[in-house]
């Protein structure tokens, strides 16, 4: 993984992913809403030229935000406990998601609350363990096809249908509005041995994935 300081300017045909570890050391501590949104504009300044304090946001409908800068990048984000993870593109649209994958969530009922009932029914046939990392993949699935549409989760997730036995994402049927299944391209990686997270992208080309390492 590359040191985001020597990232070249992103090419149309990358999907580019910033890493951006945070091993809880800071004194003083620094609030996390405070960090990521500093972390983003790091990430984000050199792809419209300006410095990060004078980034300009919006949101869409339902909140997902872009930057209202011409010629500026599709971007998303995930945190969690142990890291930040940006992914930037210039076709299509991007959605990520990143996990701890040593979360221990109530499968069972989480599953039938925001899974298809398919998807709880293959959950239900396996045992504990395998049930547990399924609902992770399932869940890093979900969410990050949501937010690369903008719709939130809320009423979404059952509705995107996945295979629960696959490790990559394999889409079975998304939301109608979401569009057809041709459209979307999904990919799953491990920023570091305690994470897994998952991009969903929708109208890319096959891109060209990179990563570069940021310091917290």
């Amino acid at each position: 993984m590359l040191r985001a300081a020597e990232a070249p300017p992103l090419a149309p045909d990358e999907l580019r992913l910033h890493w951006c570890p945070d091993p809880g050391s800071a004194d003083p501590p620094e609030p996390r809403r405070q960090r990521v949104d500093r972390l983003l504009r790091t990430v984000l300044a050199a792809h419209v030229g300006l410095p990060p304090h004078a980034l300009a946001f919006g949101r869409e409908e339902k909140g997902r935000p872009f930057l209202r800068h011409e010629g500026a990048p599709d971007f998303n984000l995930s945190d969690t406990r142990g890291g930040t993870l940006v992914a930037l593109c210039r076709q299509g649209r991007v959605g990520v998601d990143l996990e701890r994958i040593d979360r221990i969530p109530p499968v069972g009922r989480l599953s039938r609350r925001w899974f298809s009932a398919q998807e709880a029914d293959q959950l239900d046939a396996m045992d504990a363990e395998s049930a547990r990392l399924a609902f992770l993949r399932l869940w890093t699935a979900k969410e990050a096809s949501c937010k690369a549409t903008g719709t939130g989760i809320f009423g979404y997730t059952p509705r995107w249908r996945f295979d629960a036995r696959a490790d990559t994402p394999r889409l079975l049927e998304p939301p109608s509005d979401a569009g057809d299944a041709a459209r979307w391209q999904f990919f799953r990686l491990s920023p570091s041995r305690e994470h897994t997270a998952v991009l969903a992208l929708r109208d890319a080309i096959t891109p060209r994935l990179t990563a570069y390492l940021l310091a917290g």
